[in-house]
């Protein structure tokens, strides 16, 4: 080997060993150690990381109602369905996110303290569906200390010179937290918003109403929509999105439903025409679809919502469907059961039965089990005029306890138009 030979190895040599070492560097900065409530986060946010691509749409957080006071005497902002990426939001959500990673000595407090605290300055924010905790932490890339169940979170001002936190379930509990956010942040972003004369339900006349219903003064129309099955949606593309082999000729027909069935032991997956699918497994499977990875010997809420929100992403993907937002995660004794929705422009789109777009089994660390309704909802130029705020609340308020919200009902044919529902 000649001279020049042997110094072109020696710095071929080098060149390798400088790259292994800038790798290794940069697997021990933070980015590449995220928390579960950063990935979680990843997968909920509608606004990707700078370096990531768009996921989609899928598996993101419901749009929120947003309820603020400022100087008392002009009255309320109330906005109804707004997603994570709307600018009013993104005012918002940092408050909240540092109040709960600061908040301490949770207690109990009754719904009388509740109001009193929301007619002073502040923030009350409804996650319109009732979640764990450490799923809207996740949301907002904090980690959550306590347990409990969560449907509206309030920050609200006081004699003190940091903000009070309320947490608030579906069946009216609230617990009441300290933290170290200066109550002058929650007075800035307040004195942000013009009051538009929305407000809760409890302040009107119709008493009969459920308590927190956020009600606008006014209400935008809302576009007409075209719901259809995809025009990705076919046994081809589902086995390939869902990891199944596409050319199996373990498949058949079942007569009168023309559904089709797929086996491939230990699981299945059933077709129908109507845009129903669904998986079934009995024992473990090799597809990391399938599998939930986990710190533990089972998983935590988020590591549970991560992997749902994956096989939410893979079907989204795989049929060209409209995407799905998490509307419910209940523990159960083997695992949990996770569960979305369609929205269409934030506003939700419901089926009459009352099931969800997507339902996920989990079970010990593995999915085990989902059923989908494959849609897809395109706007239309056409928009029928919703009836007006007042009117709404007057016939809600007949059926008592009713919860006002605006939707899309999806009974399998023609246009999707908007109209009240009452809850």
């Amino acid at each position: 080997m000649s001279k020049k030979q042997l110094v072109g190895h020696l710095q071929n040599m080098a060149l390798v060993l400088l790259t292994l070492s800038a790798l290794f560097l940069l697997s021990r900065l933070p980015m590449f150690h995220s928390s579960w409530a950063q990935q979680v986060q990843t997968l909920l946010s509608s606004r990707p990381a700078a370096e990531e691509q768009p996921a989609a749409g899928a598996a993101l957080f419901p749009s929120v109602h947003l309820v603020v006071t400022g100087a008392e005497r002009y009255g309320r902002c109330a906005q109804l369905y707004l997603p994570s990426d709307a600018p009013q939001l993104q005012q918002v959500l940092p408050l909240f996110r540092e109040a709960l990673g600061s908040a301490a000595d949770p207690a109990a407090a009754a719904d009388k303290t509740l109001r009193n605290a929301l007619e002073g300055q502040g923030l009350y924010l409804d996650l319109t569906v009732e979640l764990p905790l450490a799923a809207a932490a996740a949301w907002l890339g904090e980690e959550a200390a306590l347990d409990r169940p969560v449907r509206s979170m309030a920050l609200t001002t006081g004699e003190e010179e940091t903000a009070m936190l309320y947490l608030r379930d579906q069946e009216g509990g609230v617990y009441r937290c300290f933290t170290a956010l200066p109550a002058s942040a929650v007075e800035d972003v307040c004195a942000l918003f013009s009051p538009n004369g929305g407000g809760f339900a409890y302040e009107t006349n119709y008493a009969t109403l459920a308590p927190y219903t956020v009600l606008p003064a006014e209400t935008a129309d809302l576009p007409d929509l075209l719901g259809e099955s995809p025009a990705g949606y076919s046994a081809y593309n589902l086995l390939t999105a869902l990891d199944f082999n596409a050319h199996t000729l373990s498949r058949y027909t079942e007569t009168g439903s023309g559904a089709e069935v797929v086996e491939e032991s230990p699981r299945s997956l059933r077709i129908s025409p109507d845009g129903t699918v669904s998986f079934r497994s009995q024992g473990e499977t090799s597809s990391p679809l399938y599998q939930v990875p986990c710190a533990g010997e089972s998983p935590g809420v988020t590591e549970a919502l991560a992997a749902a929100a994956r096989l939410a992403l893979a079907l989204t993907e795989g049929t060209g469907a409209s995407p799905v937002y998490l509307s419910g995660l209940e523990r159960t004794e083997t695992g949990y059961t996770v569960s979305f929705r369609y929205q269409a422009g934030g506003v939700p789109v419901l089926f009459p039965d009352e099931g969800d777009a997507l339902t996920v089994t989990i079970t010990g660390a593995a999915v085990t089990a989902f059923s989908y309704r494959c849609r897809s909802y395109t706007p239309q130029e056409e928009a029928a005029p919703l009836l007006p705020s007042g009117m709404a609340q007057a016939l809600g308020s007949l059926y008592p306890g009713t919860e006002l919200s605006v939707g899309y009902v999806d009974e399998g044919a023609g246009a999707l138009k908007a109209c009240w529902l009452a809850g």
